[in-house]
């Protein structure tokens, strides 16, 4: 490539020797023509377009809804888990942590910052030292021993014509966003599996309530099972196999209670808290009315609204500014150097007009060979923003799948529920026509307790499908973003 400067020549040149004047050419040839090229390295890789994506069924069918609000979880109305909640926002290492990577980064950006502006430096010395006879120390100091003295202020700026430290600078800046940004994301995963631990614990004390009413009524009809046999009216076959089902039952119940135990010590954990804080956990009381559906233009405000996206894409910006810092780096840097000060042989005199010292003028450097280093600099930084681009992209199509997939989940497991709640219906008028015939006369006790085997059969898997409809807004509100990052971010996009 060319060199982005040229010297002008409005006069003739002044008559060198030959030999002179080789070199003179060879010089300007250098400067006009020898500059580094990054010609051909250009990105491969172009942010995905929102509003062309297919968005599918499950999304384009779903009711209208707001955003979720930054408390997603108060839906719940459990006061328990809103305190669960704050602790685990306040306490827990993992967001402390973020919030030192955001201090960090913001300390790098502003170390970035420094080299765009001047530099200011002080000197002063003082030394004894024996003055040579064979240099230039006139006398009566040249072989005597005598005091070196100097002071100076020194100024060091690069003009940065061509940005390229404001461009690592600006880059900083974005690098400091990506790590906001992925603080708000450790925010709200962090939330979110403390809800779905949540909602899983709740599950559990009912499965236990399910659990130990089965194996009382398994208790039950063996001791109405030895009744009849002692009566002469059972054997002792049948005994037996009611009696080898209660192992199995009481292993039930002890399989849940370790269940709960893991699961409060979890609670305990995610909250920023030792195991022993589980102890305190009681049942939860989870209730959840709200509806499930997606907010307007849901493609173009997910942008900012989830922290993963909002990250990838300061991600993206910030790579585009060290490609133009890498740029910058193939033209030619000025800097301005002066000093000034006063220096003196001996004391007397130092801060005198006769010794004051100083110096300005510019430095200029220009690259010419390099060995490939720039050009694989520049290649590096298009080769980290192609890949940034493509987490972006990545970024993008997994959340958009990630809703579609919560929404699926919601609808299957709403179907689901209404035959289940069918089932429980038909299990219920059996167990009620069960104990009514029983009472009487018409059977015995034995087949009320097996059908209300059944009814608590279909309790059990409706617990489960109410578990996995809470779970499934606490997921759906994290891939909508947990309504922790402003609306206003979702105004800006990808240059």
């Amino acid at each position: 490539m060319h060199a982005p400067f040229a010297l002008p020549i409005t006069r003739s040149l002044p008559h060198l020797p030959a030999p002179g004047m080789r070199w003179l050419a060879w010089l300007l040839a250098v400067l006009l023509n020898g500059c580094i090229s990054f010609k051909d390295i250009i990105p491969a890789s172009q942010p995905v377009a929102q509003d062309q994506l297919s968005l599918g069924k499950a999304i384009e069918d779903a009711p209208a809804m707001a955003w979720p609000s930054e408390r997603w979880w108060q839906a719940y109305q459990d006061p328990q888990l809103d305190h669960l909640v704050e602790k685990a926002l306040h306490d827990h290492p993992d967001l402390k942590k973020a919030t030192a990577r955001v201090a960090l980064s913001t300390a790098m950006a502003e170390q970035a910052h420094a080299a765009t502006l001047p530099t200011i430096g002080g000197n002063a010395s003082s030394s004894r030292e024996r003055f040579t006879e064979l240099s230039f120390i006139p006398p009566p100091w040249a072989g005597r021993f005598n005091w070196n003295n100097e002071a100076t202020v020194s100024l060091s700026y690069d003009l940065d014509v061509w940005k390229q430290h404001e461009s690592t600078w600006l880059a900083a800046l974005d690098e400091t966003r990506v790590a906001e940004a992925e603080k708000q994301q450790v925010n709200i995963a962090l939330t979110a599996a403390l809800v779905k631990s949540y909602i899983r614990l709740a599950a559990e004390f009912q499965w236990r309530d399910l659990a130990q009413e089965e194996l009382d009524d398994l208790r039950h009809e063996m001791r109405i099972a030895n009744k009849a046999l002692a009566a002469g009216l059972n054997t002792q076959l049948n005994l037996s196999r009611l009696e080898a089902t209660l192992p199995a039952a009481q292993n039930k119940v002890t399989q849940i209670d370790l269940h709960l135990a893991l699961l409060k010590n979890q609670i305990a954990a995610l909250s920023g808290e030792g195991p022993g804080a589980g102890d305190s956990i009681t049942r939860p009381t989870l209730h959840l009315s709200a509806t499930i559906g997606l907010p307007d233009h849901l493609s173009a405000n997910l942008l900012g609204r989830r922290p993963d996206i909002v990250a990838a894409r300061w991600r993206v910006e910030a790579t585009q500014k060290h490609i133009q810092s890498a740029k910058a780096a193939f033209y030619p840097n000025i800097n301005l150097l002066s000093y000034a000060g006063f220096q003196a042989l001996a004391f007397s005199g130092l801060f005198s007009s006769a010794g004051l010292v100083g110096s300005i003028g510019p430095a200029l450097s220009l690259p010419i060979f390099d060995g490939g280093k720039r050009r694989a600099n520049l290649s590096a930084e298009t080769a980290m923003y192609d890949m940034a681009v493509e987490d972006y992209n990545a970024t993008i199509l997994k959340a958009l799948e990630g809703i579609a997939n919560q929404l699926s989940v919601w609808n299957a497991v709403r179907v689901e529920t209404e035959s289940t709640q069918q089932a429980l219906e038909k299990t219920e008028q059996a167990h009620r026509l069960a104990v009514k015939n029983y009472q009487a006369g018409l059977s015995n006790l034995l087949e009320s307790l097996q059908t209300n085997t059944l009814v608590l059969q279909q309790k059990a898997i409706l617990v489960g499908q109410d578990a996995s409809r809470l779970e499934t807004y606490a997921a759906l509100m994290l891939a909508l973003g947990g309504g922790v990052i402003d609306a206003e971010h979702a105004a800006q996009a990808i240059h």
